[in-house]
């Protein structure tokens, strides 16, 4: 067999291939595109990845819902039962009073200030003293949480050494503490009504704290409005009898200063006075108004022709000679076009318009000096008025001196009478109120002793701890996923690395004996052998010409199945009666000898280091109408001896015999030799293991190709758990790969070989 070059040239292959490559991803593109709906809707997909996440770590939800649930069995066991007692208690603005012997309700409107308060006033510190107080708390079993029997108010369970005083005032802080942590007050919307809520281990002293709260809220309110009462009344005694004595001193001192200066009536020496000073006042301001008119008048008519008066257009001479003097200007404007000027009938109606002008020049002046004359009789009316006004008020504000202080006696003598009236009337209310026994805070329905506890409830704890534990289930799902940054989906793949998915290789279960060559051979309905079809098929429209005629496999690190890969895509082309060449390309570490039980003693490096013919290094194989091409002895230089152009014109003479050539190649990482095979193969598929290769080494190879000018057809996705993965993939390979029933193209496989 001679070595030849490709007669079209491996350049414009390669071109044809990456079009065609091109055009199929546009197409899918296009195809899958959100615009043509068929992706699902952003939200749809992240429902169905939060779906996907829970059930692939669905053992770590369930093992913290399972502790969950056993931590609330035993809290709800160990946690002591509280109970709780309820009394209602309805809170009035204010209390009903008595008016006319009729009782007047309290407004019932919302005040949010003063329902405020009372519920501060009920969880206050004295209101708890109180009820300490009043049932001898220090003294009982209350701080105990004592259960049964309750001790009576008097009933004293502390020994001779617990009755020292110190002791006692201790526990009743304590007492008080313990009922102001333990009482809530909750209000009923949209009513007066309160209910006093208290918890305690006893099911008997929850019912009576809850009472003897209520009560003594009711009884301290009593003794605050009492007590404000009483307060009052004092106060306002002890201002009446001040008020009393003041007044009659000013009456003293009133009538005393009126019989000094001889007044009988201060309003009986200043009636006519005032009178005239209204009188004159009001004069005045009509006076100047006046005055103002007839100057705004006045100054109007010096400033402006006097024909624009209003009292010229009204006047009627003035109006006669305009209207005299517009027909004579008309009638010399009509003769004017036929006679001339000096023409005497001209000359007369000349003198006559004169003689009209100065008329009404004559009647406008006219005009005008009444005007100035009335502005002249309005201002001397003015300074009459004035001066007269001046005269009188002299005389009043004399009046006045002189009553000064018979007028501030008066009023002191007014304004005593009246406090001493208003605090009488006060007075005189207040009593008749405070003896009446009303209260605006009423207890509706009294506490009964709890017969079920509240809490612990199995039911509450339950649902806290399955809350709590998907909390943390959730939190230990999103470390480990943002820790593990391999490829578990075919959507992680092309999502991360943007490159085409061709098919994705199911992992074997761990129960199988077998291996997954003799798997994909032996039985043609297995999820592995229907994952390689698809894998052939995908490969055959990747380029316009089917299949590239020389494929690469290769992966960024060992160990994640690129050799069982070649050998099954082998195995699958030559199912359809295909021609294939299969070469060992890993001239570090060869294995396709080992799982074809084949002889390694020739092969692919005595071809690139001599001139061997490449038909005599060949071997059939276990697979019908594959050829393998083994590496034969491990060279030193690998790098270097398939950079040369023994290697080219390998390929170029396998693709002109065979149908189709499958490179098994090195890993890319580390490595010189997968970029030099994908430089010069048609196709370089990548095998990227599903959890096993980190996201950012499949890069980095992916890159070291880009920079060979690889022509990259797409990956494939080993080892796939699709249970691991979740329920979409779990459920679509079980239903894919579950039925016996396949079809394919070809002859039947043959069983496949005993392995070795």
């Amino acid at each position: 067999m001679n070595f030849q070059q490709l007669p079209h040239g491996r350049g414009s292959q390669l071109t044809v291939s990456n079009e065609s490559g091109r055009a199929v991803e546009e197409a899918d593109s296009r195809h899958f595109s959100p615009e043509s709906g068929g992706e699902d809707s952003p939200l749809r997909a992240m429902l169905f990845n939060y779906l996907n996440l829970a059930l692939k770590h669905r053992k770590l939800i369930a093992a913290f819902a399972g502790a969950a649930v056993l931590a609330g069995l035993v809290v709800t066991i160990i946690t002591p039962r509280v109970y709780s007692a309820s009394t209602v208690v309805k809170i009035d603005r204010a209390a009903p009073k008595v008016i006319n012997s009729q009782i007047a309700q309290a407004d019932g409107s919302g005040d949010p200030q003063f329902y405020q308060t009372q519920y501060e006033l009920i969880r206050s510190r004295s209101l708890a003293e109180r009820v300490a107080t009043t049932l001898n708390l220090a003294q009982s079993n209350f701080l105990e949480g004592g259960q049964g029997s309750l001790w009576s108010q008097s009933g004293d369970i502390l020994t001779d050494a617990e009755r020292d005083p110190d002791v006692i005032k201790k526990r009743q802080r304590e007492a008080v503490s313990v009922i102001m942590e333990n009482l809530v007050v909750q209000p009923v919307t949209l009513s007066s009504l309160v209910r006093i809520r208290f918890s305690s281990r006893s099911p008997q002293w929850a019912q009576r704290i809850s009472l003897a709260v209520a009560e003594n809220y009711e009884r301290s309110t009593l003794d605050r409005r009492f007590g404000a009462s009483q307060h009052a009344r004092n106060f306002l005694d002890e201002r009446l009898q001040q008020l009393k004595i003041k007044l009659q001193d000013s009456e003293k001192q009133l009538i005393v200063y009126a019989q000094q200066q001889g007044i009988v009536e201060i309003d009986a020496k200043t009636p006519v006075a005032n009178a005239t000073l209204v009188g004159l006042q009001k004069s005045l301001s009509e006076a100047v108004t006046e005055r103002l008119k007839f100057e705004q008048l006045w100054i109007q008519a010096q400033g402006i022709d006097g024909l624009e008066l209003p009292q010229a257009q009204a006047d009627r001479v003035i109006q006669s000679s305009r209207e005299r003097l517009a027909q004579l200007l008309a009638n010399y404007q009509d003769k004017l076009s036929v006679l001339k000027p000096a023409f005497p009938e001209m000359v007369a109606l000349r003198a006559q318009i004169t003689e009209v002008e100065r008329q009404l020049r004559s009647h406008v002046e006219m005009v005008k000096e009444g005007i100035r004359s009335q502005f002249e009789a309005a201002r001397a009316q003015e300074q009459a008025i004035q001066e007269k006004l001046d005269e009188v008020k002299a005389e009043v504000l004399e009046a006045r001196g002189r009553s000064i202080e018979f007028t501030i006696l008066a009023r002191e003598v007014d304004t005593a009478r009246t406090l001493y009236d208003g605090l009488l009337q006060q007075f005189r209310e207040l009593g008749v109120s405070g003896d009446v026994d009303t209260n605006n805070i009423s207890i509706i329905d009294r506490a009964e002793v709890p017969q079920f506890h509240d809490s612990p409830s199995l039911v509450k704890n339950l649902l806290l701890a399955l809350l709590l534990s998907l909390i943390l289930a959730a939190a230990t799902i999103a470390v480990l996923e943002a820790l593990d940054d391999t490829f578990k989906t075919p959507e992680d793949l092309e999502e991360g690395l943007g490159v085409a998915v061709l098919g994705v290789a199911p992992i074997l279960a761990a129960a199988s004996d077998k291996t997954p060559l003799s798997e994909v051979l032996g039985d043609v309905t297995s999820p592995l052998s229907e994952a390689f079809r698809s894998l052939r098929t995908a490969l055959q429209f990747t380029t316009a010409d089917g299949a590239p005629k020389s494929l690469l496999v290769t992966s960024s690190r060992p160990g994640e199945g690129k050799t069982t890969t070649a050998v099954c895509l082998a195995a699958n082309f030559a199912q359809l009666g295909m021609r294939v060449l299969l070469i060992d390309g890993d001239l570090r570490n060869p294995s396709v000898h080992r799982l074809l039980s084949l002889d390694n003693a020739v092969g692919l490096s005595n071809f690139l280091a001599s001139s061997t013919d490449s038909s005599k290094l060949t071997q059939s194989c276990m697979i019908d109408g594959v050829s393998v091409l083994t590496t034969g002895p491990l060279p030193p230089n690998p790098a270097e001896l398939l950079a040369g152009p023994r290697f080219v014109s390998l390929l170029t003479t396998a693709v002109e015999t065979f149908d189709m050539v499958i490179i098994d190649g090195p890993p890319v990482m580390g490595l010189a030799d997968a970029p030099i095979i994908a430089s010069v193969a048609a196709g370089t598929l990548m095998v990227v293991e599903c959890g096993g290769t980190r996201r950012a080494i499949v890069r980095d190879a992916l890159r070291r190709l880009h920079f060979a000018r690889a022509r990259l057809v797409g990956a494939l996705l080993n080892k796939f758990d699709p249970g691991a993965a979740g329920h979409t993939y779990g459920y679509s390979y079980a239903y894919a790969y579950g039925s016996n029933s396949y079809y394919t193209y070809g002859p039947p496989p043959k069983p496949a070989l005993p392995e070795t």
